[in-house]
């Protein structure tokens, strides 16, 4: 499908319905965050073994993009992503009837990866109808709606725990899957034509990964990526046990301040969506990633702080950052990936979410004694995406070319 057949509701409704399906990860991963307990008493397994549900659905996210990238490439866009979503549902339709940890984390790995369906689709999508400039402004767009779910799921997640305990959380995240189903059945277009698609998706997928992974103007900005949204995963892995532990909030007040700090994402994905209007995504990714680095350090700093306030501050910064960074780096590195703009999705998720795997299992061994495990989880990579913007690789195919009227 060309953009220019595609008017601006039917445009705003394919952006909408992308956005629902991108927020199935935020909900399967930060709306128990508070049940975290609940669920290991529950199997009678440790808080480790809990944990560990969340960094498999990190893994599983990555796994799951790696294999749906070929098979969009060759099966098209949108029979992949419905099936993707009817596994996350019918995962979260049996998550609550579990009694057993190993089980129940190997049911979140699997519905990790049908939930990788609405997000590497959906940036495929994009790069399929954009170019550019309007690229970026979709993919800021994507990633605001994207973050409605740390908004919402921490203090949804709590209410359902107080109101109907943990099993509840996962009734909720079917409900949103069996929604998104038939949404996207019916609003999304088919946007690969057949004469685009790959003829073996495997065999081709595999020439298509090693021409973008050699290629310095797609390897390097999707590290940036990842780096900086590996950010949010430690704050994501570590906030429960920081804000519950040390700080000694209760579920629900918990809820809010993951609510409050997360959205610092939405306020700076909308400063974003006016900076692209005076400037390249690569030059506010140049000129952000410094700030990142200054705001995470002072973070790390005050780890030993009892003061809440002081504490969320520079974190509220850190966070903001994210939405402010990630969109553009993502948005080059699809710039990048034309004529595999599907396989360029997988790698792109795959190395976010590997990134993020191992950053979550980092601050979950850490531990929870202190805030540091996590604010490191955020000084460092940040500081490593720095250090590849100071290398001069900020110089890449959306920066080339400054925006109209700028």
């Amino acid at each position: 499908m060309h953009p220019s057949s595609i008017g601006p509701k039917h445009a705003a409704a394919i952006t909408a319905v992308l956005g629902i399906l991108s927020i199935f990860p935020p909900l399967a991963t930060d709306m128990y965050l508070a049940a975290m307990g609940d669920l290991a008493r529950a199997m009678n397994a440790s808080h480790s073994a809990a944990e560990l549900s969340l960094s498999l659905f990190f893994l599983g996210l990555c796994v799951g993009q790696l294999v749906l990238g070929p098979l969009i490439d060759s099966l098209g866009r949108k029979l992949p992503l419905l099936v993707g979503t009817a596994v996350f549902t019918a995962t979260s339709i049996a998550l609550p009837l579990v009694d057993d940890i190993t089980f129940f984390n190997t049911l979140r790995l699997i519905q990790a990866m049908g939930a990788s369906a609405g997000m590497v689709v959906g940036r495929a999508m994009v790069t399929d109808l954009y170019q550019g400039q309007r690229a970026a402004k979709v993919m800021t767009v994507l990633v605001m709606l994207l973050t409605i779910g740390p908004i919402v799921s921490p203090t949804l997640g709590s209410l359902l725990l107080e109101a109907f305990g943990w099993r509840s959380i996962f009734v909720t995240m079917a409900l949103v899957g069996a929604i998104a189903l038939p949404l996207s059945l019916l609003v999304l277009p088919e946007t690969l034509p057949a004469a685009n698609r790959a003829s073996r998706p495997f065999q081709s997928g595999i020439g298509t990964a090693r021409t973008l992974l050699s290629r310095r103007a797609f390897l390097v900005p999707a590290l940036i990526a990842g780096l900086v949204q590996g950010g949010m995963f430690a704050f994501i892995t570590g906030s429960s046990g920081v804000f519950q532990g040390v700080f000694g909030l209760s579920p629900l007040h918990y809820g809010l301040v993951f609510a409050c700090v997360a959205a610092a994402l939405v306020l700076f994905g909308r400063i974003n969506s006016w900076l692209l209007n005076r400037f390249t995504p690569a030059e506010i990714l140049s000129r952000g990633l410094p700030v990142q680095v200054l705001v995470t350090l002072a973070l790390a700093l005050i780890s030993g702080t009892q003061t809440l306030w002081l504490f969320v501050i520079p974190l509220w910064l850190a966070i903001g950052m994210v939405g402010l960074l990630s969109a553009n780096a993502m948005a080059i590195t699809m710039a990048s990936a034309k004529g595999g703009a599907g396989m360029g999705s997988a790698l792109l998720g795959a190395i976010q979410f590997g990134i993020a795997f191992t950053v979550s299992s980092c601050v979950a061994l850490g531990g929870s004694a202190t805030p540091l495990p996590m604010t490191l989880g955020l000084l460092l990579p940040a500081l490593l995406a720095a250090l590849l913007s100071l290398a001069g690789t900020q110089r890449l195919p959306l920066g080339q070319a400054r925006p109209e009227g700028a």
